[in-house]
């Protein structure tokens, strides 16, 4: 599974369980109210 994040995206590879894991993660780490946006500039 990879997940790459740049300056204007963020792409997550893989099976789709997999996927829904790492969502689920950042939701944990971000909370349901952080934008797209937060989580790009956090990631860097």
């Amino acid at each position: 599974m990879n997940s790459y994040v740049t300056s204007q995206s963020v792409h997550v590879v893989g099976q789709a369980r997999q996927v829904q894991l790492i969502l689920k993660q950042w939701l944990r780490e971000w909370g349901p109210d952080a934008k797209l946006s937060e989580l790009i500039a956090g990631r860097k």
